[in-house]
């Protein structure tokens, strides 16, 4: 019985005495949880999507999980490791990575030259297939045909961004210098040189790696490097419907000697930069949420001096002080659910919203545009409720404590005079 008068007076001192639905006092402090749980759920679900795009991107050039040795020495045993990936169910390509110098005319380009085997490579990476038409991400070969032989003899795949600056198209032909003069002649020092022509043009989404990375055959990049038989590491295709902290957990049971990274440290300062974007987003979200709950504080402290005198008759008619105390907890819990379901709800609409129509676009700073991304996680979603339940607890401290100051017979005495 002492639980349903709690309630009750709860939902009575939230309604007001003239009015049906909320008091208009509370309006206020509802909109402030509404927008304060809106923002930080769109935030959360715009760095998700943001953070699925990058993925995508990055894997789309790479692959999903990278074996190397622990050392940072270059791979002998390459062949062996590829078999056993291949029989383990992975798709797995060798690479060497290396910085040069690509010369055309009068202009000079560093780039970071990647060396491939073309065929292992396509079936690794989205980079190296033809471009999906009418794809917003842009990712794949955008010019000329990847062939293997061709390639493997005197070819070169540049990205679109390089292939600007150097200012050529297909079979043109370029110098690749390497930037070490290791090369002893009867002149001196040279660097080692090869001219290699353009057979293809890719974007990988992403324009930093347009405007640096190109393939090499591996032959090529070996020469280069000076690497004879060994390559660097191996990019790592997952099977389908494979998750990848399972399988990056097979590899590191299988091969316990090597380094397994997943794509996340493949681009380990941008990865960072959007983890801590997001966390930093959330907290400033979060001050609006606060602002409101200072708002339902002041609310709160209002109703208990407006009703002293009642309370401290119901104190003096038996109702405990942890009750009151109660009363008011169950009005603050109240308004901070209404405003948790309007806040979701509204937010979840606008979200779904831009992820079908698309309305809102962002600039990729090369001319070309995305859709802003969206995507929903059920933790957001928990962590939200959460930190406002929690917000809320808090927020009603300071008025629960007021009501311990209140002195049943002080006021019938005062009422009686």
């Amino acid at each position: 019985m002492k639980n349903n008068a709690v309630h009750y007076l709860a939902f009575k001192y939230l309604q007001g005495r003239k009015s049906r639905g909320i008091n208009p006092a509370h309006y206020l402090s509802l909109a402030g949880i509404s927008l304060g749980v809106l923002a930080l759920l769109c935030v959360s679900s715009v760095m998700n999507g943001f953070r699925s795009d990058i993925q995508a991107r990055i894997v789309g050039t790479f692959s999903e999980l990278r074996l190397s040795a622990k050392n940072s020495q270059p791979l002998a045993d390459y062949p062996d490791l590829l078999s056993k990936l291949e029989n383990l169910g992975f798709k797995a390509a060798p690479v060497i990575r290396t910085e040069l110098l690509l010369k055309q005319g009068q202009v000079v380009t560093p780039a970071l030259c990647i060396g491939i085997d073309l065929k292992k490579q396509q079936a690794v990476s989205a980079t190296l297939v033809s471009a999906a038409p009418n794809n917003e991400m842009q990712q794949g070969i955008i010019a000329g045909i990847a062939e293997q032989q061709s390639f493997e003899q005197t070819g070169i795949i540049l990205g679109a961004g390089l292939a600007s600056q150097l200012g050529v198209y297909l079979n043109d032909e370029i110098q690749v210098l390497s930037p070490l003069f290791n090369v002893p002649t009867a002149f001196g020092m040279i660097p080692r040189v090869r001219y290699l022509k353009v057979q293809a043009i890719f974007a990988a989404g992403m324009p930093e790696y347009d405007q640096n990375y190109c393939y090499l055959p591996l032959s090529h990049a070996g020469f280069f490097s000076g690497q004879n038989g060994t390559v660097d590491h191996l990019e790592i295709k997952l099977p389908r419907d494979m998750k990848l902290g399972k399988a990056a957990s097979i590899l590191k049971n299988q091969f316990p000697g090597y380094r397994i990274e997943d794509w996340s440290s493949f681009d380990s300062s941008l990865y960072a930069a959007m983890r801590f974007e997001k966390i930093i987003m959330f907290i400033i979200m979060l001050f609006m949420f606060i602002i409101a709950s200072f708002n339902l504080t002041g609310n709160l402290l209002k109703t208990i001096s407006q009703k002293k005198r009642e309370l401290g008759l119901m104190k003096a008619l038996g109702l405990k002080e942890l009750d009151l105390q109660r009363v008011f907890l169950n009005q603050a819990l109240l308004l901070c659910s209404l405003g948790i379901v309007l806040g979701l709800g509204v937010g979840t609409l606008l979200l779904l919203l831009q992820k079908g129509s698309g309305l809102i676009k962002l600039g990729m700073g090369d001319g070309s545009a995305i859709t802003l991304p969206v995507q929903f996680q059920f933790v957001d979603y928990l962590l939200i409720v959460s930190v406002s339940y929690l917000l809320t607890l808090l927020s009603v401290l300071m008025p629960l404590r007021k009501i311990k100051t209140i002195n049943a017979v002080e006021l019938l005495r005062r009422a009686v005079n």
